[in-house]
């Protein structure tokens, strides 16, 4: 877009620079700000969750209301807008033969906001820092004959991130001399809709996509229970990027990410990835309220959530303010061996599949007609679904079977047992080359007869 041309132009005459050597220096974060960011995200969320919002639909006007909210809290704030108070509106139509990630037409606004880094020459690269807008408006019931309005509010999906997201440019913004690299701040809408906000910032809107050096999108981060730990998905077994956040999670009190090898569900960072620009997806992971009218604010965790912001400001720091630009996947890094690299099924041409069919077939086909729900388990009223990723080798075999979200010792070792036994699978490709995947499925115990799918006594 023109407006982001001209006002980068304008910033690189505007803007401080700070001369002589610059010391990394620790992060500031909320420096100044004795009472901390729990309370504001929380204030945040309650706006953007509010029933008058209507959930918030892509091109409605509670997704614009959210987007003028958006910018006045950044502009405030002293960040540089690159779009107007009511967001680049756009509307896209096409087809996926066009190259397009979805269908019929798509109304909806993308905010951007940018601070600027203080290096005359790595202020020209760029950190991006998203979280999408919009969600998925209202469902309309009839109840003993009257319509009745479910409204899916979207507190954690993306409540969560956008909340998040505000405070974490308020601080960036406040410590500008602290980033070599500018940081852009990008609110995406229509991501519930094939992600087009970020397709359309990327591939229509935004100029010097080939100068991002890395993208962090926040999306889904308020949840804190048992099985919603604060996770973070770099793509391709980023040994750099993986270095960073390992690194950063040895100071003094910061909150422990789990790296993960699983893209739990589709959002705006994959638009990047498919550029080839590094990311990092942060995400406390998917729930029973999921895309459900109970997902609200009241149950969302706004003390971690300001703990994720505090890990966003270091990692972005951190990479912005590194020599070199960061390498996308373990495939550029140098000493990688062939053992320590493996790949996404969504990564490669052809994903790895079990007897013609994807991990839905595995499921069908091999772990649930040969898993065996334990007696004791069944007597304790043990219920609950067993998440596992492993790894699928170039030759088809099954290895590395983890849980990575359990229910019990009994039911977690049947599930390692049955999938370790798989038969071999047709092993992915890439560029015509057999290579690694790491997968995932999830397994469900229930205390009850089943259908087509689950556990039978």
């Amino acid at each position: 877009m023109e407006i982001v041309k001209s006002l980068l132009k304008r910033l690189a005459i505007l803007a401080v620079v700070v001369c002589g050597c610059v010391t990394v220096v620790s992060a500031q974060f909320m420096q100044g700000r004795a009472n901390g960011l729990e309370k504001d995200i929380e204030r945040h969320v309650k706006f953007i969750t509010a029933d008058s919002l209507l959930g918030r639909l892509a091109g409605s006007s509670g997704e614009l209301k959210v987007a003028n909210y958006i910018y006045d809290q950044l502009e405030a704030a002293g960040v540089t807008m690159l779009t107007p108070r009511d967001g680049e509106d756009f509307y896209m139509a096409g087809t996926s033969e066009e190259g397009f990630p979805f269908r019929d037409t798509i109304h909806s606004r993308n905010i951007i906001g940018l601070v600027p880094g203080y290096d005359s020459q790595l202020r020209k690269e760029y950190v991006v820092i998203g979280a999408h807008i919009d969600h998925l408006g209202v469902n309309r019931i009839s109840v003993n004959g009257q319509e009745q309005l479910q409204i899916y509010s979207g507190a954690d999906d993306n409540a969560s991130g956008v909340a998040t997201l505000i405070e974490l440019a308020k601080e960036i913004a406040a410590n500008r001399f602290l980033f070599r690299r500018s940081v852009i701040f990008a609110f995406f809408g229509a991501e519930e809709l094939g992600m087009a906000g970020s397709w359309y910032f990327l591939n229509r809107s935004f100029s010097d996509v080939s100068d991002i050096a890395m993208m962090i999108n926040l999306d889904m981060i308020g949840r804190s229970d048992g099985e919603n730990r604060f996770q973070i998905f770099t793509g391709v077994s980023n040994l750099e990027l993986n270095t960073i956040v390992n690194n950063l999670k040895m100071r003094q009190a910061s909150i422990q990410p789990v790296l993960s090898g699983t893209d739990y569900f589709p959002s705006d960072h994959r638009m990047f990835y498919e550029k080839g620009i590094p990311i990092a997806l942060f995400t406390t992971g998917v729930h029973r309220d999921y895309h459900t009218p109970r997902d609200t604010y009241s149950k969302l965790d706004y003390t971690q959530m300001e703990q994720i912001a505090e890990f966003a400001f270091a990692l972005a720091n951190s990479v912005a303010n590194r020599d070199k630009r960061l390498s996308v996947g373990i495939t550029s890094h140098e000493g990688a061996t062939d053992e320590d690299t493996y790949y996404t099924q969504k990564d490669v041409d052809k994903p790895a599949q079990f007897l013609h069919g994807d991990e839905v077939q595995f499921l069908k086909k091999w772990v649930y007609p040969y898993i065996k729900y334990p007696d004791s388990a069944i007597r304790a009223g043990e219920v609950g679904r067993v998440y596992a990723e492993f790894i699928i080798e170039k030759d088809g075999r099954v290895t590395n079977v983890v849980i990575t979200r359990g229910v019990s010792n009994e039911l977690d070792d049947e599930v390692v047992k049955v999938i370790s036994a798989s038969p071999k699978w047709k092993a992915a490709k890439l560029r015509g080359q057999n290579v690694r995947v790491k997968t995932s499925v999830a397994v469900d115990f229930k205390l009850s007869k089943n259908g087509e799918f689950g556990i039978k006594k």
